[in-house]
């Protein structure tokens, strides 16, 4: 990358190519998402592209990782008054991030998912101290937290609501809303008093 660019610069260049590839992404899948594209309608050289990712599946794991970020920041509306979260504003929380928060997979086909994932290393997918990290985090916002939690229990719970959301047509519709509030009062009850 040239040195004109410092940080600020690189992660404003990355946060706008990820937000063009969201843009694309829901327009046309894993197909439309593509490299050329994405320089032009930012306006960057492909080697600009290049020296920020490595290839496009590190691309798209950093579309994910922006998605989580977004999804950290989101939790603070729902912090009360002393920045703490109570069971009932987890429960909307975690209902946001199933229900409306955008998920790569989401607008991915099943093919395009298994050859995604294909093509990530092991740590991309399986993070257990970024696992921990994000569970603890929720803990500690708490305003009545459980002494000693399941906190593997509950990420698991939420990566089954994360992974129902890629196979929802298997499920019978008209109860897959009465399953995701299930599961959400399950992983309530497990980090919760």
């Amino acid at each position: 990358m040239p040195k004109i660019f410092n940080e600020e610069n690189k992660k404003a260049i990355q946060k706008e190519l990820i937000e063009c590839g969201f843009a694309l992404l829901k327009q046309g899948g894993l197909h439309a998402v593509n490299i050329d594209v994405l320089t032009k309608n930012c306006f960057i050289a492909k080697g600009t592209f290049y020296n920020l990712f490595e290839n496009k599946s590190d691309y798209l794991y950093h579309m994910m990782l922006f998605e989580r970020a977004r999804s950290k920041e989101m939790l603070h509306l729902y912090l009360n008054e002393n920045g703490q979260l109570s069971t009932n504003n987890l429960k909307h929380y975690l209902f946001w991030l199933f229900d409306e928060n955008p998920n790569i997979f989401s607008y991915l086909t099943k093919e395009e998912q298994t050859r995604l994932i294909s093509t990530w290393p092991d740590k991309y997918l399986t993070n257990m101290n970024n696992d921990k990290e994000t569970m603890h985090m929720l803990h500690a916002l708490l305003e009545c937290p459980r002494k000693n939690p399941s906190w593997e229990l509950a990420c698991n719970y939420m990566k089954l609501i994360a992974g129902s959301l890629t196979i929802k047509d298997i499920f019978i519709s008209s109860h897959y809303e009465i399953m995701i509030w299930d599961i959400i009062d399950k992983i309530t009850d497990l980090l919760c008093k």
